[in-house]
């Protein structure tokens, strides 16, 4: 009996200790009840206490929550260099994660740099951090000899959260040691401990109720671009666009673009899409599309933003509350026309998404549409998912598509999936099984095979031995399979085996192996690949990656197999405070080729990028992008951009570029496009 009572005693202690009152106040506050210090180490994962004297003191004036860090610094303080917003400096930092809502998972970030640049962003609730998130948080420094002083002014209205005083949030305060690559957590929480991290985080109190400001920004902008080929400038209805946000309350959130333009968007990175089977994927980077909380629940397999060319307008409405949240998403492209073909529609693409959500269950529905004169198609998604047991989970996902169009009848189809996650200790595994109709429809995502029953399983284990010369390491493995429905046919199968490891001295070692068989025009072909990386970035401005693989491949334009190998490697760093840079380049070769197939059987692809960074406000980012491999009669594609960004006043830009791409054609360069550009954007 003693030992429980004593037991009971260090829990609820515990719970106390964990847990702070931020205080109000119209000014500086620096007391012992809204001060925390007790940092300790989580990487290497060791819980030591933080060697440099680390405190932090909270208080709020109802509008702004404060944080106010005072750290001592030595001769291994890395300042790092300017940047532009939400671009990521190698630096030693401060982090403040802010949870606002514990039942769907996520924590807003907002990060202190020595150059006072801002980074923010949104970690979800699969550890990955969406830089697309921006605030109105400001912060300022003051560095000597021996300490750095930081406070940070966060703006309440730019976080989502519901319900009245007492508002209970949670906390967890980072620093980060550059030079030693080191991570000090308050409390102790590590991001592979999966929803642990966000249970076990700080507990805040703020008593008095927060200002419901309605926060809301208008930013019209304007483009005028030059067509440097036909040497004729345009300036139009098309060239005129605005941005308008609005907080109607404080757990919701509407926009609104009319006639969004990306043309500060730098170019597409180059890429392999020599052999490929599919049409290749890009990652969105567009704003409107990424900014904001995922309410959806939809991977682009389901919406695929990138089929969205030239908006003509787009709105998003998305909000949560203590019990469910809520999404609404719809835009019209625009038609494309040349010679009386239509290149592009001027479809219509919709999102209706609502999630009831308790502790350990939640159940998103999602209803996609994308429509036009005569046709429609629709998704309809309903995806529960439930913790069972602590971080052991099931899931399923049922979906039901309808095709409408005006030629052909009603096409109905389905898919179902689902699945078992577990983590203990070290070690995480999941199991997965789907099957899909023949007649299954997503044309708002990226859907290319249907009429298959499809088995996944994976397993992986990572392992921190604080040594002296592994940091941490870990390996993985895992298996697919699929086959079509009726006759039980294979379509790929496939098994993998992965290994990596990390060194004190930021050295990074990596090795997998995969086999498999793919079924390509009723023929079934096997293949195989080895893959070695090894990479450093112990040096800020010389920084290094070079990995190689081999193997045989199913080339798919001569349906048949080859070996084929290919050497990449890139180089990247800082050079001083202002300037940055990137390199990469891949050689692919392969083997097989016959002389009268008329393939390319070498080629290159080169990126490389530098930013030269005047101010935080003030950059010019330039890029440069290359391949060689022969298609049609394309012999190689070369491809420049400059774009020059100023931030005359707070989220007032002004920008000023230069886009050009050429292709090689018959041993002839030829354009595709010369233009030059101004945007300016001001923001209300």
């Amino acid at each position: 009996m003693m030992k429980k009572i004593v037991t009971l005693i260090l829990i609820f202690t515990g719970i106390i200790l964990n847990a702070i009152t931020i205080p109000y106040s119209q000014s500086e506050l620096k007391t012992a009840t809204n001060h925390l210090s007790e940092f300790v180490r989580i990487a290497p994962d060791d819980s030591l206490a933080i060697p440099l004297q680390t405190d932090v003191w909270l208080w709020h004036d109802k509008e702004n929550l404060y944080v106010h860090w005072e750290a001592v610094i030595d001769e291994d303080f890395v300042k790092g260099k300017h940047a532009n917003t939400d671009e990521w400096s190698d630096c030693d930092a401060f982090r403040i994660q802010i949870i606002t809502d514990v039942k769907n998972y996520y924590a807003y970030m907002f990060y202190s740099l020595p150059f006072g640049n801002q980074y923010d962003c949104i970690r979800k609730s699969d550890m990955n951090a969406d830089a697309g998130w921006n605030s109105n948080y400001q912060y300022e420094n003051s560095i000597s000899d021996t300490l750095w002083t930081s406070s940070m002014k966060i703006p309440l209205k730019d976080l989502r959260f519901y319900g009245q005083q007492p508002y209970q949030w949670k906390i967890i305060l980072t620093r980060y040691f550059q030079k030693t690559d080191e991570y000090y957590s308050l409390p102790y929480g590590k991001v592979d401990m999966g929803k642990d991290y966000f249970r076990t985080a700080y507990e805040i109190t703020i008593n008095e109720e927060l200002s419901k400001n309605k926060n809301y920004r208008i930013t019209p902008y304007f483009i005028i671009k030059y067509d440097l080929v036909e040497e004729t400038g345009s300036f139009d209805t098309d060239n005129i666009g605005l941005d308008f946000s609005y907080n109607p309350t404080s757990s919701t959130k509407a926009k609104v673009s009319l006639n969004p333009d990306f043309t500060d968007i730098p170019m597409d990175s180059a890429e392999d899409n020599f052999n490929i089977r599919y049409a290749p994927h890009f990652d969105e980077n567009r704003f409107f599309f990424i900014e904001d909380l995922d309410v959806f629940g939809v991977s682009n397999n389901l919406f695929y933003s990138r089929h969205i060319m030239q908006p003509q307008y787009a709105v998003k409405l998305t909000g949560n509350s203590e019990n469910f949240s809520y999404g609404f998403l719809s835009a019209m492209d625009k038609e494309v026309s040349e010679d009386g073909d239509i290149l592009n529609s001027d479809d219509i693409y919709n999102m209706l998404a609502l999630r009831p959500k308790w502790e350990n269950l939640s159940i998103q529905m999602t209803l996609l549409n994308r429509m036009n004169k005569d046709y429609h198609n629709e998704v309809l998604i309903i995806n529960p998912s439930w913790e069972f047991i602590k971080n052991q989970s099931v899931w399923g996902e049922v979906d039901f598509t309808l095709k409408d169009e005006s030629d052909n009848e009603n096409e109905k189809g389905y898919s179902v999936y689902c699945g078992y996650n577990g983590k203990k200790g070290d070690y995480n595994w999941s199991l997965s099984g789907s099957h899909m109709s023949e007649d299954y429809s997503a044309d708002m995502g990226r859907v290319y095979q249907t009429d298959f029953t499809a088995l996944h399983a994976n397993a992986s284990q990572y392992d921190y031995p604080n040594g002296k010369i592994l940091k941490n390491f870990g390996s993985n493995i895992w298996l697919n399979k699929s086959f079509t429905n009726n006759d039980k046919e294979l379509l790929d199968q496939s098994a993998g085996l992965n290994f990596w490891a990390n060194t004190p001295n930021k050295i990074n070692f990596s090795i997998s192996t995969n086999i498999g068989q793919e079924n390509y025009e009723n023929f079934v072909y096997a293949w195989d690949n080895l893959f070695v990386n090894i990479s450093t970035w112990n040096i800020s401005w010389l920084s290094a990656w070079i990995n190689y693989s081999t193997g045989r491949t199913l080339v798919y334009n001569l349906s048949k197999i080859s070996g084929r190998d290919c050497m990449a490697f890139s180089l990247y760093g800082d050079l001083g405070n202002n300037v940055s840079y990137s390199t990469s380049a891949q050689r692919h070769r392969y083997f097989d080729f016959s002389a009268e197939c008329e393939m390319d059987d070498k080629y290159w692809i080169g990126n490389a990028d530098l930013t030269i960074n005047f101010s935080n406000e003030l950059s010019i980012t330039n890029g440069l992008r290359y391949n060689n491999y022969e298609c049609d009669n394309q012999m190689s594609y070369l491809g420049f951009f400059s774009n020059l960004r100023f931030e005359f006043k707070d989220d007032c830009n002004l920008y000023l570029g230069y886009k050009t791409a050429q292709d090689e054609i018959e041993q002839e360069f030829i354009t595709d496009y010369r233009q030059a550009y101004m945007k300016v954007s001001y923001t209300f």
